[in-house]
């Protein structure tokens, strides 16, 4: 400690401007700080509201397809929004898989329902529930959301569930992204699936 009785004038002016200058510098840390604090409570009040629609939404209509008996397209998107999230914390890998059915438009209405039941029963088959998700995203789009998983399993999966549908005699198309593979960016991946 010093002894400030032993300075002359000079030191103890120079003294007091390191002390205010220490002072402006803790200043702007605790300011910096408050602004993170202010930062996380903001993500952590947007996350806790995410989480309270996915709780409210359980076992509703908003989150289960009524024809199909997957999940809604609107549920479907919080939770990639939430896996997208998860995975980036996280450091995995996940992958979306997009299924439009072609030509439904000439079939007739009972029978178009009955092909996308059955399409819907069929991916839920074909991944790992409850890890994995399947929604309806579009009349003739079924997303599939492999969750911890990285491109090669993916492509596997994507090979079975190409074999199953070519079973079914539907024309289709598949499309497949990987966080973080193809891009660590959701609008980016979701890009590449409608392009």
């Amino acid at each position: 400690m010093n002894n400030y009785q032993e300075m002359n004038r000079e030191e103890l002016i120079r003294r007091i401007k390191e002390l205010e200058d220490e002072n402006t510098i803790l200043k702007s840390r605790q300011d910096e700080l408050e602004g993170l604090l202010v930062e996380y409570s903001t993500i952590m009040k947007k996350q806790f509201e995410v989480f309270d629609d996915f709780v409210k939404d359980v076992g509703t209509r908003r989150m289960i397809d009524p024809l199909t008996r997957v999940y809604s397209k609107e549920h479907l998107l919080k939770l990639i929004t939430y896996y997208h999230q998860k995975a980036f914390e996280e450091g995995f890998g996940y992958s979306i898989i997009v299924i439009t059915l072609k030509e439904l438009a000439n079939i007739e209405q009972i029978e178009r329902e009955h092909r996308l039941l059955s399409v819907g029963k069929l991916l839920k088959e074909l991944v790992r529930v409850p890890l994995d998700s399947v929604g309806r995203y579009s009349e003739d789009q079924f997303i599939v959301l492999l969750t911890e998983v990285n491109k090669e399993i993916s492509e596997k999966v994507l090979g079975r569930i190409e074999n199953s549908i070519k079973n079914y005699g539907i024309p289709y198309e598949l499309k497949m992204v990987t966080y973080p593979d193809d891009s660590t960016n959701l609008e980016e991946l979701f890009r590449k699936l409608n392009s």
